[in-house]
């Protein structure tokens, strides 16, 4: 059994008509400020707190008439479960499949929360639960490690401890057997215990090292272990703390270094978790009995540097891939977003027209899986050029083909009353603009569709044959369409340079579109009286380009070619109708 869904009604910024979330590998939330990012992350700490006591502030408004109600959707329900819970509370939901419903239920502050269990027979939920209900459910919600970007020091490396020494408190749980006849006196007890998890200390410490050294060259990092109470399992954690080492200086607890290495050093345990895991059994899972965990964390950007950033995403992605271990993290860096990665689910916090938040998840786009898939052309994207994803935090986006109308447009746009409010996105290509359509329409996110119209054929060894550029125009029309926030195409016959500045494709030409913007030919000439305009002509819906249908589309194209006559005429005989 699986927790793979939170439901939230009346708990902070959401009212009662609530919000569904999708618990995923990994969870990456966005979103202006003060939209319920955070609140999300509190309401799963008040979820798996199992219905522990409640301040009036999170309640929606503080007031008390409707009751704060927080819902588990557990999936993958096995015959074990059903043995402990009874066939009664299992169900098949038409977004979940067969799961089980567990819900808390806040009715008044600083008061614990009941417990209901959903009824397959009533199509209600019922106060309590059969048989081994607490136990089962308790062990099937991930503990969640809860990081801020004002934490202390002290919470930090509280944190830290926790991760790295998971799996060596579950192992002496397991194996009683190491410390028989070591119980005469503590020292010696805590002597030998340091001698069995050395090596495994050793070889999670080395790592962070690895990795702390890349950011900073001259530290490494000591595990000092210190006598605690007598349980076994609990000598590892009790007393323990962190020390840094810089090149020819003695080591220093974590506390004393700058919040940048604090928060490097946590990223570095991070990946070091989930690398280790990986080596035990050679593969990205490992097998363990532990129980679950989710790191749900505000702001992982937070006193990062840019390039430390980028190795933060990737702890948080690895460790979202260790058997076990989930993450759910709120963010305003695009960086963090990672759409093509599979058991990823992006949700965009935002407020409506009414000023309440809602959310608008990736959990239901379809990605083609065919050849080289969707996923894999967003992973290159990103790849090349992090900063696409920054889409995911506009509110009116303009796709362009490529870095040339990417240079242009953005250099306008500057100029223009639109600076903050658009965001330029190159697609790296024509064939990628319908890709990058789906995932604004989904979000509901206005934006306008700028591609160049191409011919209707090309040769190819002294053969002309159809253009594929020609048939993604109809393509990039029909995704356009989907929309329902407005978006509409703009279409340059036959491309940007063609279209704007009446020149043919040359080599070089960001440059050379560089040096026409900045010249001051630019600002005078008429040749250039269409691009300069471009901002005020989409404002008042009178760009030449823009066109309603793909009907209209193709009478623009043939326009061109009557008008024109472009050689060789071969290149623009149209397809039949």
């Amino acid at each position: 059994m699986k927790l793979s869904g939170l439901s939230i009604k009346n708990f902070g910024c959401f009212d009662d008509k609530g919000c569904e979330i999708k618990i995923d590998d990994i969870v990456i939330l966005i979103g202006q400020n003060n939209t319920g990012k955070s609140t999300i992350l509190d309401a799963y700490e008040a979820f798996a707190s199992s219905g522990a006591e409640l301040k009036l502030s999170n309640f929606k408004d503080e007031k008390t008439d409707k009751p704060i109600e927080i819902v588990g959707i557990f999936t993958e329900i096995t015959s074990d479960d059903t043995d402990a819970l009874g066939s009664k509370c299992v169900h098949n939901d038409p977004n979940y499949g067969m799961c089980i419903k567990v819900m808390f239920r806040w009715t008044e502050p600083n008061k614990k929360g009941e417990k209901f269990t959903y009824q397959n027979a009533t199509g209600i939920f019922e106060k309590g639960g059969a048989g081994g209900w607490d136990s089962l459910i308790a062990s099937r919600i991930p503990v969640p490690l809860r990081i801020t970007p004002t934490d202390t020091h002290e919470k930090i490396e509280a944190i830290i401890i926790e991760i790295l020494t998971t799996t060596v408190k579950d192992s002496l749980k397991k194996d009683k057997t190491k410390i028989v006849g070591i119980v005469k006196q503590l020292e010696a007890l805590t002597e030998e215990f340091a001698k069995e998890i050395e090596e495994e200390l050793k070889t999670t410490t080395t790592s962070i090292s690895d990795k702390l050294s890349q950011v900073f060259p001259n530290y490494t990092a000591e595990f000092q272990p210190e006598i605690g109470t007598f349980e076994s399992e609990k000598v590892i954690g009790a007393g323990s703390h962190i020390r840094i080492k810089e090149a020819g200086k003695i080591s220093l607890p974590l506390s004393q270094q700058g919040s940048g290495i604090q928060r490097s050093f946590l990223w570095a345990t991070i990946s070091a978790l989930a690398e280790v895991g990986k080596m035990k059994k050679g593969t990205k899972k490992i097998d363990t009995t532990d129980k679950a965990r989710i790191l749900l964390i505000d702001e992982p950007e937070a006193f990062l540097h840019p390039p430390t950033i980028r190795a933060a995403r990737e702890a948080l992605y690895n460790l979202a891939e260790v058997s076990n271990w989930q993450v759910m993290a709120s963010t305003h860096s695009p960086i963090f977003i990672d759409v093509s990665k599979p058991h990823t689910t992006i949700i965009r916090v935002e407020k409506d027209e009414k000023w309440k938040t809602k959310l608008i998840s990736t959990d239901k786009i379809t990605f083609d899986g065919d050849g080289v898939g969707e996923r894999e052309t967003l992973a290159m994207i990103r790849a090349c050029h992090p900063t696409v994803n920054e889409f995911f935090f506009a509110d009116s986006v303009i796709l362009v083909e490529g870095e040339t109308e990417q240079l242009i447009y953005s250099h306008l746009l500057q100029k223009s009353e639109h600076k903050n409010k658009i965001h330029i996105v190159s697609c790296f290509g024509k064939a990628n603009i319908p890709l990058f359509a789906k995932i604004l329409n989904h979000f509901g996110i206005s934006y306008i569709a700028v591609h160049d119209s191409d011919s209707p054929r090309v040769l190819r060894k002294s053969k002309w044959i159809t253009n594929s550029m020609w048939t993604m125009n109809e393509k990039i029309y029909n995704t356009v369409n989907e929309n329902k926030n407005g978006a509409y195409a703009i279409v340059q016959i036959p491309y940007f340079e063609k279209f704007y500045f009446n020149e043919e494709t040359t080599g070089d030409k960001p440059y050379k579109a560089h040096l026409t913007l900045v010249s001051s030919e630019f600002e005078t000439n008429d040749q250039y009286k269409n691009l300069r305009e471009f901002y005020e002509s989409i404002d008042n819906g009178t760009h030449i380009g823009i066109y309603k249908d793909y009907d209209e589309f193709v009478v623009k194209v043939k326009e061109y070619v009557g008008r024109e006559n472009p050689q060789p005429i071969e290149k623009w005989v149209f397809p039949e109708s």
